[in-house]
């Protein structure tokens, strides 16, 4: 195997065999949002583009919106502002309309569970408890970690509570779009029943087609770890996809590297989600221990070269990042790294990308824009960042 750090002059291997693993479309199969892409983020290749997933039970601070307002994609989690303003709703769009202020280009997102009923939505006033998902065997309601309710998508009634909760809110000309989460479970083997996950996709149609003109449909849906297509399929409706959990293996590494890939070639949105990986125990606790964020945000930059360089191996046009530590959540008390731009790698100069990643020897993949050579040992999950103006001089 080569090592990362040797110039050694290694041709890239074809991979057009390798971009046949993946598929959104067959051959021949039509795109039936028939690629439109003038509802996404405005995107330039100036330096890497972020997004952030973010909740606040109470009120963000000038501060925080100004951090906010710098993303290109802001995607307002469960439980914001509720305790302030009533329910998670109205907290959501007071603080969709602070951001918008500062900067009216940031894309919002309001979240939407697709199995699990959370508490403090103004909605769930009128939800009705024979909704809720029961085992066939049992008649036992289903619940997510023993306590989270289940939805139904095989009942038409609530379909269409469901649907109208998204689309009351995109009526809001500072919501963007919707943030679908939890499609992972929709077919479950042990919670769903078999039909179930076709009920689901009927009810994710009609909401694409019941939904605002301009206004975005992201997913928590695909992933390396997912048998068959890694959830692909679930492209046909959304914009783009939100991906985590992809650091399990180094297959599932490797395979998100292409999934980045075949969604930016096929115009979906990629949102990949990483924290620090590589932190030992020792490094962990003097995290946990400080009680300065700036010195916290110094301490996990140290980790941000692997994650962002799987990234950038795949990223196409309508490609962000975030990096993270602790949980997506603003309170002051948790001290927890949100923003993305912070970070000099995510700021510094890119440029356009000079064509596809190449891989060099087994799991060693590398990749050149304008400005940046990187190079990837997922092996090893270790990279190389070497600024293009900083190789020529040597």
């Amino acid at each position: 195997m080569a090592d990362i750090n040797e110039d050694d002059g290694i041709s890239p291997a074809p991979i057009e065999a390798n971009r046949s693993k993946f598929k959104i479309f067959q051959e021949g199969e039509a795109d039936p949002l028939d690629g439109d892409t003038s509802n996404f983020p405005e995107f330039n290749w100036e330096h890497v583009r972020s997004w952030v997933a973010i909740r606040h039970a109470f009120r963000y601070s000038k501060k925080q919106i100004e951090q906010l307002a710098a993303q290109d994609v802001v995607m307002l989690e469960k439980a914001n502002g509720h305790r302030i303003y009533g329910s998670v709703e109205a907290g959501t769009l007071e603080a969709a309309k602070r951001i918008k202020q500062v900067n009216p280009k940031v894309k919002i997102l309001f979240y939407l569970n697709a199995m699990c009923h959370y508490g403090d939505y103004a909605a769930n006033k009128t939800w009705e408890e024979d909704w809720a998902l029961r085992y066939t065997d049992t008649n036992e309601l289903v619940k997510w970690r023993n306590r989270i309710i289940s939805y139904d998508h095989r009942n038409v009634d609530f379909r269409e509570w469901w649907i109208k909760r998204a689309l009351d809110m995109t009526e809001h000309e500072e919501i963007d779009g919707v943030f679908i989460d939890g499609i992972c479970k929709v077919g479950h083997r042990k919670y769903c029943p078999p039909d179930h996950a076709a009920a689901y996709i009927a009810t994710a149609n009609e909401l694409r087609s019941r939904l605002q003109p301009g206004k975005l449909l992201i997913g928590n849906a695909v992933r390396a770890a997912q048998r068959g297509d890694c959830n692909l399929k679930h492209l046909k409706y959304l914009d783009g996809s939100y991906l985590e959990g992809w650091q399990q293996s180094k297959d599932t590494i490797r395979d998100t590297v292409e999934l980045i890939s075949v969604m930016g070639k096929q115009g979906r949105m990629v949102m990949l989600t990483s924290t620090p990986m590589g932190m030992d125990q020792k490094v962990t606790a003097e995290v946990k221990k400080t009680r300065s964020l700036e010195k916290r945000y110094d301490i996990v930059e140290e980790f941000i070269d692997f994650p962002l360089g799987i990234f950038l191996l795949g990223v196409e046009k309508w490609g962000y990042f975030t990096y993270h530590y602790g949980p997506p959540d603003a309170s002051p008390q948790r001290l927890n790294v949100f923003d993305p731009t912070k970070f000099k790698k995510v700021t510094d100069k890119l440029g356009m990308p000079m064509g596809d990643y190449a891989i060099e020897d087994d799991y060693i993949l590398s990749r050149e824009f304008e400005h940046l050579k990187i190079r990837v040992d997922i092996e090893k999950q270790h990279a190389v960042f070497t600024p293009k103006d900083e190789r020529d001089e040597l």
